[in-house]
């Protein structure tokens, strides 16, 4: 069994452990690491969430791995080896955590609407956690006093929706 790569790595002895009871998973790491720039902790969140995925959804690694593209990613020669470790993480996060993901890209929608409608910048909560939203602006001069007034009345549905989606399944 070639786990040199993880001593290479810096992984931890006790992951090196475990997942020398799951020989699929092992495999499939040691691909993955070969072709894959993820360090230590990256590594330690991808058994992590590959394991709770697998355990959530009864499916054996291959299917989820296959199901979230990782291998056209391993195989794609214009990636580099960070970039093939950063999506494979992102893909990882977005299948082991499907509600917060999804909030977590309309939150970066409406941030970036509110910015560019107003000027003003637009803060939701970690992890969605509360009811509420904070909205600043930056004002250097009177004008600036003015200008907000009207731009928070212009952009009053923005503002709606964002508290719709923060209050949404909260």
């Amino acid at each position: 069994m070639n786990i040199s790569i993880l001593e290479k790595r810096g992984i931890n002895p006790k992951i090196v452990s475990s997942l020398q009871k799951e020989p699929e998973l092992l495999d499939f790491s040691l691909r993955i690491l070969e072709k894959a720039d993820l360090n230590a902790n990256s590594f330690k969140n991808f058994v992590r969430y590959t394991r709770e995925i697998g355990l959530r959804e009864g499916k054996p690694f291959d299917e989820i791995f296959e199901s979230a593209g990782f291998f056209k990613i391993l195989d794609d020669a214009s990636m580099t080896d960070k970039t093939k470790g950063e999506e494979l993480m992102n893909r990882l996060y977005n299948l082991r955590y499907p509600f917060w993901s999804r909030k977590q890209a309309a939150f970066t929608k409406l941030k970036n609407k509110f910015c560019a409608a107003t000027g003003g910048e637009i803060t939701f909560p970690d992890f969605a956690e509360g009811n509420s939203f904070k909205i600043s602006f930056t004002i250097k001069n009177d004008d600036d006093i003015e200008k907000i007034e009207k731009t928070i009345a212009k952009s009053m549905p923005l503002l709606k929706e964002s508290l719709k989606e923060i209050k949404e399944n909260s």
